[in-house]
């Protein structure tokens, strides 16, 4: 959607009457100028992404090893008493 409504600011630009006032290098300072700030923004967009992923994933890791603690004391396998065998001698 932004480099659509970029594409079409650059050629609306490009159709007014002053812009042919402008000569070459002006125009590609106005491109520079344009591309600086869209790269600056896919980079600020890809940092805030990584910090959100790297930011789950570690409370992802804090909620297993605090349910790590637990896992031995499951008894649902193993009968709650075992019942004792009287050997005759």
């Amino acid at each position: 959607m932004g480099a659509h409504l970029l594409v079409a600011a650059t050629l609306l630009l490009l159709r007014l009457p002053a812009a042919a006032a402008l000569m070459e290098p002006e125009l590609c300072y106005v491109l520079d100028a344009i591309l600086f700030l869209y790269g600056l923004v896919l980079t600020i967009l890809y940092c805030r992404l990584r910090f959100l992923v790297h930011r789950k994933s570690q409370q992802r890791a804090g909620k297993e090893t605090e349910e790590a603690v637990y896992t031995g004391l499951s008894g649902e396998s193993q009968e709650m008493y075992e019942t004792l065998q009287y050997q005759q001698s």
